[in-house]
């Protein structure tokens, strides 16, 4: 795919094709780093173990709670990062017919 020279008549084709690969691997890799840095399996994981190692019964029953609203802050944040994310292939997708509908569009104003 990257033998032919890049021209007018081959761009949608490389758009499609090799350009769609690159914003799909971009949108995987930031989307696993997102998940890893924020470490929401991992708090997920450790629910039941109470902060700064506290059993006593008020102490399990605060950070359990405690763990539950952060739990779902992070969620949210997440869930809202993932959608912004998921935008980015999806313009990508639909930008090459826009401008082309664009340009016809000036070019048929003006005529």
């Amino acid at each position: 795919m990257n033998n032919f020279p890049l021209n007018l008549l081959t761009l949608p084709v490389w758009w499609y094709t090799t350009g769609l690969k690159l914003v799909w691997r971009w949108y995987r890799r930031r989307t696993n780093f997102f998940l890893q840095s924020t470490g929401l399996v991992l708090f997920a994981r450790h629910m039941n173990e109470p902060l700064y190692q506290d059993y006593s019964k008020s102490g399990v029953f605060i950070s359990f709670f405690l763990r539950i609203l952060v739990l779902l802050y992070k969620a949210l944040a997440s869930g809202l990062s993932l959608v912004v994310y998921g935008l980015v292939p999806v313009l990508y997708v639909c930008l090459l017919p826009g401008v082309l509908v664009m340009i016809i569009f000036q070019l048929l104003n003006h005529a």
